[in-house]
Formats: structure tokens, C-alpha cells, sequence
């Protein structure tokens, strides 16, 4: 089987590259997601939401880089019937359905609501703006997400299961 032919050293290595372009990436959203609970320009929040969406391909490869690298590093050292490997991607795929399910829509309501109708009136006022840029849904997120990455490192360094 291949995954016995190349060498663990070299699985890690590709996993942690994922993650180091996944945390990177990503961090560029989670950073525009707390600088916009400050803002109130709705100029600067479109850019803001623009140039963050510019990091989501970017982090959509490295997730897939640090996948193929964790999972073909399972096979290599067969470790599909421990549970720390599955606890860990029962929290990644948890959290991309989090995501996907509360903070994207979040953040597609937040750009509509900066966008201006065609009279150039905004499409929502500005005390809806407020109080959609006061909601703590993205630090929870970004608490959440943090969170998430330091148990999964913890799984992966000491196994517990």
C-alpha cells in the first residue's frame, strides 16, 4: 500500500503546512470579524468584508492540504482504531458546520445590510447596523474556533485515546 511507502516525517510535514496556510488564511477573517465590531462606516465594513472573503480559498486548500496529510499519516501508523483521531474530525467537521450554519450567514447579512438600494438609501438603518455589528456571535466564533484548534492540537500531541 502506498501510505507504508512514504515516510511519516514527510505526512506531518504536509499536515503542518496545512495548518500553518489554514491559521493564516483564516486568521485574516477571524481578525476582520473582531476589527468590525468597532466599525461603523459602512464603506469600510464592505471592504473589510470583501478582503476577508479574499482569504477563503486560501483556506479551503490548506484545509484540504492538512487533511490529506493528517488522514494519509493515520493509515501510514494505523491509528483509525484510536479515538483521539475521530474526536478530532468529529470537531473539524463540526466546526465547518458552525460555520457554515451561523457565521456565514451572519456575515452575508452584514454585507447586505451595508449595501446601498438603488435611491442610495442603506438597505438597513444605521441602529440595525449597530446592533448587528454589537452581536458577539463573532468573538463567540472566534472563541469557539481558537478553542477548537488548541483541543485538536492536544489530541494530536498526546493521544489520550
Amino acid at each position: 500500500m502506498l501510505a507504508f511507502v512514504v515516510d511519516y516525517r514527510l505526512l506531518v510535514f504536509v499536515h503542518v503546512v496545512g495548518v500553518l496556510g489554514f491559521v493564516m488564511s483564516h486568521g485574516v477573517s477571524m481578525m476582520v470579524a473582531l476589527r468590525l465590531r468597532t466599525e461603523r462606516d459602512r464603506t469600510r465594513i464592505a471592504e473589510l468584508l470583501q478582503f476577508s472573503g479574499t482569504s477563503v480559498m486560501a483556506s479551503y486548500v490548506s484545509l484540504g492540504i492538512l487533511l490529506i496529510g493528517g488522514v494519509w499519516a493515520g493509515f501510514r501508523l494505523d491509528w483509525w482504531d484510536h479515538g483521539w483521531i475521530w474526536v478530532s474530525l468529529g470537531v473539524l467537521v463540526f466546526m465547518i458546520v458552525e460555520m457554515g450554519l451561523v457565521a456565514r450567514p451572519y456575515y452575508q447579512r452584514l454585507k447586505e445590510a451595508v449595501e446601498l438600494r438603488p435611491s442610495g438609501v442603506p438597505r438597513r438603518s444605521d441602529e440595525e447596523l449597530d446592533a448587528m455589528l454589537r452581536s458577539r456571535l463573532p468573538l463567540l466564533n472566534t472563541v469557539l474556533g481558537y478553542a477548537s484548534l488548541v483541543f485538536i492540537t492536544w489530541l494530536m500531541i498526546w493521544k489520550p485515546w
